[in-house]
């Protein structure tokens, strides 16, 4: 939950300065996943759940400002279905299909080529995210001068 938190607050902070900051802020705390990630192959416990923790700290980091995004992009008569199909396929590709996913990479190699797998994922999320951000402006502004700001 700090993690939202902290993800929300420096969107909206960075905001003022940089249109795209929801989707940058996003992105970098993808990136900021990715050598804890890895990490958490190379140390040994209890070094290791840090390691996690960091990780799932700055994976969660996007919640607040990807939400925000989602909200400010979308007119009000669709806004509903929008948080619905994004809620949907959030868990549709993390946590209901990505365990099995991770289990059947380790149970063929082994959790450390798992583990680089989701690192490897990690930094294409972020750079999706980045991808993103020099749209989300424009985006954002169609829908502030149509007056559909809910």
């Amino acid at each position: 939950m700090l993690a939202t938190l902290f993800g929300g607050w420096a969107g909206d902070k960075l905001r003022e300065r940089l249109p795209s900051s929801y989707f940058l802020v996003s992105g970098m705390g993808m990136l900021l996943c990715v050598p804890a990630t890895i990490a958490v192959i190379y140390v040994r416990f209890p070094m290791a759940w840090l390691m996690i923790f960091i990780a799932v700290f700055f994976l969660f980091f996007n919640t607040g400002p990807s939400n925000t995004a989602l909200a400010n992009v979308t007119p009000p008569t669709v806004r509903a279905s929008a948080f619905a199909l994004n809620i949907f396929l959030i868990h549709l590709l993390g946590d209901a299909t990505s365990p099995p996913l991770i289990g059947v990479v380790r149970d063929r190699w082994n959790m450390n080529v798992a583990l680089w797998g989701v690192a490897v994922l990690m930094i294409v999320a972020g750079a999706l995210w980045f991808w993103g951000a020099k749209y989300l402006p424009a985006d954002t502004e169609k829908i502030e001068l149509s007056g559909n700001r809910g």
